[in-house]
């Protein structure tokens, strides 16, 4: 066995822990023991515990980057070289640089990290959120507070929903890996319309798994739309910035997650309320509309024109006899004056007034079978020109199973290509519309 010298062991010993530590490292400590000596800093870093400590110089070179007064009793974070002072046998820290441990580093940290994925894109690609989801995945703890308020909000607001529960870490070491595995779970198993990736409040070294650079590009590249809900209104992590929409609290994201049945009730029964109204509006603008053509039908129907004609001919037909009789009885009155034979004239006059008689009788009967027949024709001709009024209704079409597409402005669409331009259709049944919307593209 070999027999050290005290300088022997003391240069092995600085030989082997350079050589160990040959690249500076970063230890973590709190500043205690500060002192100053000829333009050099003194101090000692100790472990939370207050059971070890370390020796720590900054070099009076260094001192112009580094204020060791404002870190005093503070938990900072020490970039250094480690060296061995051969001549006391102790070893201690050259140190570079300080920072301050702490919600202070960690903020810095996540603006880095932030500022590298967003030069990325990585938080630029969002995805719709679907607007009736049928499945709701819900990644956080099990059994976790955040948990039961995202169910029971889900359950209030929109029990038409399935829910499925992915549990995972997500608070320590582990948890990154944890929740990137189950989102990455999810993907593959497809069932699920839209994730919720949610936890309760915390401190910002409890939420740091959220700031993780592995989960914040798995949540990006998730196929599935995400929102989060991590902590509470302050709470801000690199995972909001990569889903699809950020909420401040699990509650927040159940609520953005799905619609509000009691809104949806009050929308459709307004929306039944205008359907209603627009049915009786069309209802009564046809009506209106039969009528008016009934209206006209009825001022220039040929009946009335023939029994304006018949009534006027009665009258002629009555002025001409009372003028035959007139005319005879001059006649007479001036046979007589002229000393002519009354009798035989009287007799010839008595025969033609009995033929024109005949005559005007016999005209007045085929006139008037003439004019019911024409009567009859054109009742019958009213009678179908009402029928087929009565046919062409659209409601009594509708009924029969046919539809009548519209766009939304209820414009008639009268073909395929038209109805594929559409972005938004309504489809008119007999017993009210049925709005179809045209399918997004997923980017």
């Amino acid at each position: 066995m070999k027999i050290y010298t005290v300088s022997e062991l003391n240069l092995e010993a600085r030989e082997a822990m350079l050589l160990a530590f040959e690249y500076p490292i970063s230890v973590k400590g709190e500043i205690t023991d500060f002192r100053s000596s000829k333009g050099h800093q003194y101090f000692k870093l100790r472990d939370p515990s207050g059971k070890y400590t370390v020796e720590c110089v900054i070099w009076k070179n260094e001192l112009r980057n580094i204020k060791v007064e404002e870190y005093i009793d503070m938990q900072v974070i020490a970039n250094a070289k480690v060296d061995f002072y051969s001549g006391f046998g102790k070893f201690q820290l050259n140190v570079t640089d300080i920072t301050e441990f702490g919600d202070g580093f960690l903020k810095k940290e996540i603006e880095r990290l932030k500022s590298k994925l967003s030069k990325e894109g990585v938080f630029d690609l969002k995805k719709d959120i679907p607007a009736f989801p049928k499945n709701i995945g819900v990644l956080t703890a099990k059994d976790s507070h955040a948990l039961k308020d995202v169910c029971s909000k889900l359950k209030e607001k929109y029990a038409l929903a399935r829910v499925y529960v992915y549990p995972s870490t997500v608070q320590g070491s582990t948890a990154p890996k944890s929740l990137a595995r189950m989102l990455d779970k999810i993907n593959k198993d497809n069932v699920v319309d839209v994730v919720l990736i949610v936890r309760g409040g915390g401190s910002l070294q409890d939420l740091m798994a959220f700031n993780d650079e592995g989960l914040v590009r798995e949540i990006s590249r998730s196929k599935i739309p995400t929102i989060t809900g991590i902590g509470h209104k302050p709470d801000i992590t690199l995972a909001d910035y990569a889903s699809d929409s950020a909420q401040e609290t699990p509650t927040a994201a159940a609520i953005k997650a799905v619609p509000d049945c009691n809104v949806l009730r009050q929308d459709i029964y307004q929306l039944d309320i205008a359907i209603n109204r627009a049915q009786k509006q069309r209802v009564n603008f046809l009506v209106d509309k039969i009528s008016n053509t009934f209206s006209i039908f009825k001022a220039n129907a040929p009946n009335k024109k023939v029994e304006t004609f018949h009534r006027e001919f009665k009258v002629n037909l009555h002025v001409m006899k009372n003028l035959i009789i007139e005319t005879i009885k001059n006649f007479q009155s001036s046979l007589d004056n002229n000393n002519l034979n009354k009798k035989r004239v009287y007799q010839m006059i008595k025969s033609k007034n009995l033929t024109y008689s005949k005559n005007i009788g016999f005209d007045l009967k085929t006139i008037e079978r003439s004019i019911s027949n024409k009567l009859i024709q054109f009742n019958e001709l009213i009678r179908l020109k009402t029928k087929q009024i009565h046919q062409s209704n659209p409601k009594i079409i509708l009924k029969k199973g046919y539809a009548i597409i519209r766009d939304n402005k209820y414009k008639i669409v009268k073909n395929s290509i038209l109805a594929k331009n559409k972005d938004h259709l309504k489809i008119e049944m007999v017993d009210g519309y049925v709005d179809v919307y045209r399918k997004k593209k997923k980017t």
